[in-house]
């Protein structure tokens, strides 16, 4: 397994198809050890899971880690390049692909509110 380090994001499972080639890790997350070891065990079970459901569940209950989630927010703040990781879009090999799970949460939070506001009307 071979990690790069990057300058944008948090840290991304770079695969072609369902086989993973390498995992990136933003540069910064050098100085935050505890926090740089979480998002490497995150990518690491990416890298082992080879399904979307699987990779769409791994997120999904990380976001419940509210600990984490604490360092993460932390960490963003001060390396606002890293608020990439909050994009519906990654970049790879230089091009922009689909994050699958954000734009998912992302929808079901704008089906919400629209829900909620034709309750509320």
């Amino acid at each position: 397994m071979k990690i790069k380090k990057i300058n944008y994001g948090i840290g991304y499972t770079v695969c072609s198809g369902n086989r993973p080639l390498y995992i990136e890790l933003n540069r910064n997350l050098d100085k935050y050890p505890k926090l740089k070891k979480q998002v490497l065990a995150h990518e690491l079970l990416h890298w082992k899971s080879r399904s979307l459901i699987n990779d769409f569940k791994i997120d999904f209950f990380d976001i419940f880690n509210f600990k984490k989630q604490r360092e993460i927010s932390k960490f963003i703040r001060e390396n606002p390049r890293a608020n990439l990781c909050n994009s519906p879009f990654l970049i790879e090999d230089g091009k922009l692909i689909p994050n699958y799970f954000l734009i998912t949460v992302y929808n079901i939070a704008l089906i919400s509110l629209v829900t909620m506001g034709v309750i509320l009307i």
